[in-house]
């Protein structure tokens, strides 16, 4: 579990603070990140490396394949049985607006917290814990 745990804290971190800080969520940018979190749990639940750094900045695709992978190991077949998502909020951090996320999984384990910074309209940053 250790493993696991060091993985999900090491992945998906590159580009957080990176570029133009996203200003107040409103319901665009609400939708948006809507769809980028999908996009980034599907991607991780068909252990597709290239659709999850697709949407991302430059910095974020810079993100190591076989860290993803790791991660994408233990969370995709989670995934896989199925989620919800919850969206829990806002919160700054170093002039940056993060939306804060929780992952509830029907096997009923343990959760997930994800933190999701958009940049222009692009991931510049995710970080499960």
């Amino acid at each position: 579990m250790n493993f696991l745990r060091n993985a999900i804290l090491g992945l998906l971190m590159a580009g957080t603070l990176h570029g133009a800080p996203v200003l107040a969520a409103d319901a665009a940018a609400i939708e948006a990140e809507n769809q980028a979190i999908k996009s980034l749990l599907t991607a991780i639940e068909n252990k597709d490396y290239q659709q999850f750094v697709e949407p991302g900045t430059s910095d974020f695709a810079k993100l190591d394949p076989a860290q993803f992978q790791a991660v994408a190991e233990q969370i995709g077949p989670r995934l896989h049985a199925g989620y919800q998502v919850q969206r829990l909020g806002d919160y700054r951090q170093q002039r940056y607006v993060f939306s804060l996320w929780k992952i509830s999984f029907k096997d009923g384990g343990d959760e997930l917290v994800g933190t999701l910074n958009l940049q222009d309209g692009k991931v510049g940053g995710f970080v499960l814990r």
